[in-house]
């Protein structure tokens, strides 16, 4: 972004000690299945977590605000959470003590987009996260400015803010409620380009659907090369 400073370049500290960075949570988390310990059949949390990030500042211009929402170093991490989102549950007990209870892809990355109602915002999606065991939890999400001309001498970068969501359980897979359908956020940020998958939904009680109708990321597996589906009998 060559039409204005870097934030962390020397001298600019007080500008950004003066921005004040919101996250909002435009899609919260519901539910999970719970995935174990092995690596087949990941299923990724539902609906996908969808963050908004905006600024305020006493020192910028509106328009000089929004071009900030385009730095392109903004980095946010995900981790897990108990129930009251006070202590961390990243880290297993027992046997399992090597393991993170969250698998996936935990760092997001910007994107800015139109949201459904045709604002412009800059949004991170998490698809592709998935919860080893059974339990009630909330996500955590860290939002991080970093400098990509000194991450090789810099250890840490300064953290602007932090978010975290409201409850959601990962449940055993015969308890599982099944997939909502995608939201309007997620389908127009998907037609922008975002990489987020999209769903007809398959919550129980809805009868079964024959497979034209089902959508590639219907079963909420996780991100994987896409698969043919195999036709019976001769063509």
């Amino acid at each position: 972004m060559a039409s204005f400073p870097n934030l962390l370049d020397p001298g600019r500290e007080w500008v950004l000690q003066d921005m004040r960075f919101i996250l909002s949570m435009r899609q919260q988390p519901r539910a999970a299945r719970a995935c174990g310990f092995g690596d087949r059949d990941r299923r990724v949390i539902d609906p996908p977590p969808i963050i908004q990030m905006s600024i305020q500042s006493q020192h910028l211009t509106k328009d000089e605000a929004r071009k900030y929402l385009r730095y392109g170093s903004y980095v946010m991490n995900c981790s897990i959470c108990d129930e009251t989102g006070t202590r961390d549950a990243s880290f297993m007990t027992g046997e399992y003590q090597h393991q993170r209870r969250l698998m996936g892809s935990l760092i997001g990355t910007p994107f800015v987009a139109q949201d459904d109602r045709g604002d412009e915002g800059c949004f991170f999606c998490f698809s592709d996260l998935s919860c080893r065991t059974p339990g009630a939890f909330r996500l955590k999400f860290t939002l991080i400015m970093i400098d990509p001309s000194r991450a090789g001498q810099v250890r840490h970068f300064p953290v602007l803010t932090e978010l975290i969501t409201d409850p959601f359980h990962a449940y055993s897979a015969k308890d599982f409620p099944g997939m909502l359908p995608s939201s309007s956020l997620a389908k127009r940020l998907r037609e922008q380009g975002c990489n987020i998958s999209i769903k007809k939904g398959n919550e129980r009680g809805k009868g079964s659907r024959d497979i034209e109708e089902i959508s590639d990321d219907d079963t909420g597996e996780a991100s994987s090369p896409p698969r043919r589906a195999r036709s019976s009998g001769s063509e």
